[in-house]
């Protein structure tokens, strides 16, 4: 029974329908009305040629006075021609959220005052004299006629001033230019059948008319129904009751009634085709403007809108702040409980921003990240009811937020610009736990321009020779003798001076750019190298650190080998430096080009060994000729106990395992001292000389500051 109730409230418009399909449906009604006013205005101007041909232009030639001729013949047809201009430019060339142009707003208003006007020549009409209904209806039906143009001139003036100056839409005027011009046809069409009424032949411009207005107001069926019955019924009771006794004959009857059953049907009709195309056009507004898992605006709705609000803004440009906040440790959260759980909790989150912002432009950036523009005073205070909300809502996983913000500057702020510098700030904050918020400032803007500088410049400071590399020298620890260097990079560039290896290589790595710098290195290493051994001068082997992006980004093992190759220096002077962090995500690839490397003669060194958590299942994975210690266990080595057994403990293990050892971060002669006494064979830090350019190595070297060893390698 239910299903039933509900289908035939479906069927008959009973059913809620949201508001946004409701304006579809008004917009639709709007543009039908303005479609079938100016089809009304070509038609009414064909009559204006045919009865001018045919009645006025023989009449006057007969003498019959100009005016009186003309007014009696097409009055009626001018009113129609009056009433529908200011409809077609109202419904076809205003639109909803823009303010109206001057052109159009001169046309409408001055097509709406011509109505009114219109409307008020009612009393050069000619008025049906006599007794009885008929004549009362015609002169009623008359004066209705013009008491509509002039209302719907009225509403066109007014509704056109308030568009203009204050841009803004009076609904209610929209629907009462529909109403009055809808009975404006239907006053006409029963005017016309009625007086020409015989038999019941004569009701063609009446069932014109009413398929006009049936097409027009596409409302709810039920109203169509309403709307319709009455109609009809009033019709055909003023034709059966006051049309001298005359009536349909049974057939007509059989006619007029399917008419209006069919009538009614493909109203009912092109309601639910224009309401399955608003709940079609509102899924893809949906789309366009929100977020599809947690129903927020999404980042190009956004930017869009946090742009118009901008230019709303003509004062105060500082108490608008973008916010991006970032779930801290979401993918620990994602990976222990699952995606399912991780997408509700990404719900929860934005349900949480969106009400503690109420008021404030709230979007969802991407993956567990969002987005606000507000001018909340207290919104530092809502952070943090934000960050006790998320910690405490979890209690297997540490969850809290990280946020930046940016101030707004002027009108002339690029949305994504400002994110983009909020974000920058917030990646900042992810060093510091003490602190879930930072706001972008002079110091960060220096930093996050040269930042964009060095994604800009990357290419132009390799081809203009800004990347070179410098050489940090490592020595035997049992005689303190040269046996090879490492190469690091540095970037001497013209406008920032050195731009230091922390600056710039974590910005090349998150914008996969890296490769270009780690392959002008093998480069510039390999024709040192080469120059070095043409020229007869010390050479040692060289370490250089290769990247897990490079084995993404390029084929190193070609690279490496083409350039060994066409500079002509051997293998054996090339180490191969690959860091703990690289091996734990590694795939397939990465494990063959290391593989590779070895087969073809270069040594592999472990890098940064004991940073990582996944430090001794990497010695059991793969096979290194080298293991290089992270300098942070030398970390307070004279007081720490446990440093030492753990140094100790590691340079055995490496023994056992056929590794050799090489220790970084060495500044002290205690270290290494303990270094040596231990079984470190190689060591590497400022006490034997900092990262320096080759001509500066080659002056230590010969002035006896670094002594080359017999053995290098």
């Amino acid at each position: 029974m239910m299903k039933v109730l509900k289908f035939f409230g479906h069927l008959f418009g009973f059913e809620k329908i949201t508001k946004s399909e409701n304006n579809y449906l008004h917009e639709s009604n709007l543009k039908s009305t303005g479609y079938m006013s100016f089809i009304v205005i070509g038609l009414e101007i064909w009559m204006l040629f045919r009865q001018s041909e045919k009645y006025i232009i023989p009449a006057v030639k007969e003498g019959a006075p100009i005016f009186k001729t003309i007014y009696d013949n097409v009055s009626l047809f001018i009113l129609f021609i009056m009433v529908s201009l200011p409809l077609t430019i109202l419904c076809l060339f205003t639109k909803r959220n823009e303010k109206l142009k001057k052109g159009n707003f001169i046309a409408l208003l001055v097509s709406g005052l011509l109505c009114v006007l219109y409307g008020l020549t009612l009393p050069f009409e000619y008025f049906r004299t006599g007794t009885g209904v008929k004549p009362l209806v015609m002169n009623s039906l008359l004066v209705l006629l013009y008491v509509l143009s002039f209302l719907i001139g009225a509403i066109v003036v007014i509704y056109s001033i308030a568009k203009y100056f204050k841009n803004k839409n009076i609904v209610l005027f929209e629907h009462l230019t529909i109403i009055f011009f809808s009975l404006v046809c239907l006053t006409f069409g029963f005017r016309v059948s009625y007086s020409d009424f015989t038999g019941g032949k004569e009701i063609i411009c009446f069932l014109t008319m009413v398929i006009y207005v049936g097409c027009l107001l596409i409302y709810r069926p039920y109203i169509t129904i309403l709307m319709l019955g009455t109609i009809f019924i009033s019709f055909y009771y003023l034709l059966f009751t006051f049309n001298n006794g005359e009536s349909f004959l049974s057939g007509d009857r059989v006619n007029y009634l399917t008419f209006v059953i069919s009538l009614i049907t493909i109203c009912i009709s092109m309601y639910h085709g224009r309401l399955s195309d608003a709940r079609k056009a509102a899924s893809i507004e949906r789309m366009a403007k929100n977020d599809e898992l947690t129903g927020l605006n999404n980042y190009n709705y956004f930017l869009n809108k946090t742009k118009a609000k901008i230019q709303e803004i003509n004062e105060g440009f500082n108490d608008y702040i973008f916010l991006f906040v970032d779930l801290y440790n979401f993918n620990s959260y994602n990976d222990k409980h699952g995606f399912e759980a991780g997408n509700k909790f990404l719900c929860d989150t934005g349900k949480r921003i969106k009400e503690l912002f109420e008021g404030s432009i709230v979007a969802r950036q991407g993956d567990d990240r969002f987005v606000i523009f507000t001018n909340d005073i207290y919104f530092e205070e809502k952070l943090n009811i934000l960050s006790e909300k998320t910690e405490k809502s979890v209690d297997d996983v540490l969850l809290s937020i990280n946020c930046g913000g940016y101030r707004l500057q002027s009108q002339n702020d690029d949305p994504r610009k400002c994110i983009d510098r909020a974000r920058y700030a917030t990646r900042l904050i992810k060093r510091d736990l003490s602190r879930i918020y930072i706001e972008y400032d002079e110091n960060l803007d220096s930093a996050y321009h040269k930042r964009l500088y060095v994604i800009n410049n990357i290419e132009t400071a390799i081809e203009q020779g800004w990347i070179r590399p410098y050489y940090q020298p490592v020595v035997w620890s049992d005689d303190g003798k040269l046996c090879g260097t490492e190469a690091l990079c540095r970037w001497i560039d013209p406008t920032y001076g050195q731009i230091f290896p922390n600056e710039f290589i974590p910005v090349l790595e998150e914008f996969k750019l890296i490769h270009l710098l780690d392959a002008e290195i093998i480069k510039r290493v390999c024709s040192d190298l080469a120059e070095s051994m043409k020229n007869g001068k010390p050479v040692v082997p060289v370490s250089i650190n290769f990247s897990r992006l490079d084995f993404e980004l390029m084929d190193p093992v070609k690279l490496l080998e083409d350039t060994v190759a066409s500079c002509g220096i051997p293998r054996n002077l090339i180490h191969v430096e690959i860091t703990e962090s690289a091996l734990v995500s590694s795939d397939n690839s990465l494990s063959n080009s290391m593989a590779k490397l070895r087969e073809l003669g270069y040594s592999l060194w472990l890098d940064d060994f004991g940073s990582g958590y996944s430090s001794l299942n990497v010695l059991k994975d793969y096979t290194f000729d080298v293991l290089k210690i992270d300098m942070k266990f030398l970390t307070n080595l004279d007081t720490n106990n446990k440093a030492r057994i753990l140094i100790d403990c590691i340079i055995h293990m490496a023994e056992s395992i056929g590794m050799l050892t090489l220790t970084e971060g060495v500044e002290t002669k205690e270290e290494a001292e303990f270094l040596k006494k231990v079984g470190c064979g190689r060591l590497q830090g400022y006490l034997f000389g900092k990262p320096i350019p080759k001509e500066d190595l080659y002056k230590r070297i010969e002035n006896n500051e670094l002594i080359l060893s017999d053995n290098v390698l």
